[in-house]
């Protein structure tokens, strides 16, 4: 796929992927020329490689060291165990249910990270704790510990669920790869745990996979953790990438009509093509227009007005019941939480 092939990651971020197999003693240089990646790039951290090579090194790494997780926490998380935990996982009801089968049989394991879900209201947070005496070798464990989460999450109800935010308990190492790798989501680091934040409606989305369906989903980790869901498939990439270069599109009438065009599609093409892929133009649409507010309410000064305006409102009353909708919290509240 074009856009997979496009995607990259830092080096910083593949030399804190290989802190754990170092201490262990595994020859870096060596695994890394399997993977096609030249071991002086290490000390070039802003240098990119390709998504795909680092993907290699990680299934490598992880095969090396018999360990889920790389190295990087107290104990081994040897191979097999968390498909142990998506296999009891997969058989709830809803995701809520999901999710704390989730806490509960990582927590089992009794190794550096505890999860737990609190729920408030239209708020929900998937909290992750690190243990008392149990060292956590850098923060790409908790990175890869809250993508996982999210994204078996989307897989198990068949979409993409938005983060209102995401907390970090380390302060941002030098280029990191958060707005990537939550999807533009506020972060907050140096928090005192980390989580992930989102709409506690989903908890309510019923479970659509099955265990049959989870061995294919297993087969292709750890490629899953670095595209969402309802981007994974060719036309939805597509789709999002045309929207995000003529953000005009995200709310113009003719906007299926154009971007089927841009595509050299028939409209009922495109709504056939993106079917077969599990999602609908609209439902892309509407995504990132939520990410969109998100996004310029985390970073930017911009007024409640004006942010309306930039994703495609008329007046602000229609961008602030829509977002209320979408988070159960008004935007000028939103806002102050993430200055909490």
């Amino acid at each position: 796929m074009d856009n997979f092939d496009s995607l990259s990651i830092s080096m910083a971020t593949v030399g804190r992927s290989l802190s754990g197999a170092a201490s262990k003693g595994i020859n870096i240089p060596a695994l890394l020329r399997k993977c096609g990646i030249d071991a002086r790039l290490l000390e070039l951290p802003q240098t990119r490689i390709p998504i795909q090579k680092f993907i290699k090194l990680c299934r490598l790494s992880s095969d090396r060291l018999n360990d889920e997780q790389y190295g990087l926490l107290a104990k081994p998380q040897r191979l097999g165990t968390y498909r142990a935990i998506c296999v009891n996982v997969v058989h709830a009801k809803t995701l809520g249910d999901a999710l704390l089968r989730y806490t509960e049989f990582s927590n089992l394991f009794e190794n550096s990270l505890a999860y737990q879900l609190n729920v408030q209201g239209r708020r929900a947070e998937l909290q992750i704790h690190r243990r008392n005496n149990m060292p956590v070798l850098n923060g790409f464990a908790i990175d890869t510990a809250l993508m996982v989460v999210h994204r078996f999450s989307n897989w198990l109800i068949n979409e993409r669920i938005a983060l209102q935010g995401v907390r970090i308990d380390y302060p941002s190492p030098a280029h990191h790869e958060h707005h990537y790798l939550f999807y533009g989501s506020p972060v907050l680091t140096g928090q005192p745990y980390s989580s992930l934040e989102f709409d506690s409606a989903y908890l309510e989305r019923p479970i659509v996979q099955n265990e049959t369906k989870l061995a294919g989903y297993l087969k292709e980790a750890p490629a899953n953790l670095y595209l969402p869901l309802n981007e994974s498939g060719q036309f939805s990439l597509q789709v999002r990438h045309i929207l995000s270069e003529m953000p005009d599109h995200l709310t113009a009438k003719t906007a299926l009509r154009d971007t089927s065009a841009a595509l050299g599609f028939s409209p009922d093409t495109l709504r056939r093509r993106l079917k077969q892929e599990g999602t609908n133009f609209q439902s892309i649409r509407s995504t990132m227009r939520r990410e969109l507010a998100i996004h310029y309410l985390a970073s930017s000064s911009d007024s409640i007005e004006i942010i309306a305006y930039k994703t495609g409102y008329t007046e602000p009353g229609a961008f602030i019941r829509a977002f209320k909708n979408w988070t159960g919290s008004t935007p000028l509240q939103f806002r102050k939480q993430l200055e909490r």
